[in-house]
């Protein structure tokens, strides 16, 4: 013969048991993620396409200035992070100078450094 279990006594430890699984999680949550490589096995190659741009200290507008390019410079890209806006990327650079970072609208971007040297040399004979 089979027992039952009265249905308020099933419907309270239903209730429990929901009831408890819906308590706050701790979890720990990072929303400043890390800079992201732009390839694994090789580094990227930019070209300034600007006139003047400011090397910054961090990927921040009000970042100290460690360093300057100039238009067809050639730098070597190390990683890159979105911006504030969520429009746009910072990119980190290294130059013969050091490194730092410059917003990606200033920088033309190749996969091989052969290509950045044409591209640079194709604007530094523009007018």
């Amino acid at each position: 013969m089979r027992e039952s279990v009265p249905r308020p006594v099933t419907w309270f430890l239903f209730a429990v048991v929901f009831l408890a699984s819906c308590g706050p999680k701790d979890v720990a949550v990072s929303l400043d993620p890390p800079p992201t490589p732009i390839l694994t096995s090789e580094s990227a190659w930019g070209v300034a396409n600007k006139p003047y741009q400011k090397i910054l200290e961090s990927p921040e507008p009000v970042a100290g200035v460690t360093g300057t390019l100039r238009s067809g410079d050639i730098v070597e890209v190390i990683s890159k992070v979105g911006s504030s806006d969520g429009r746009s990327y910072w990119l980190e650079i290294r130059t013969e100078e050091g490194s730092g970072w410059i917003p990606d609208i200033s920088l033309d971007v190749y996969d091989s450094l052969p290509q950045a040297q044409t591209a640079g040399g194709e604007r530094e004979d523009a007018p």
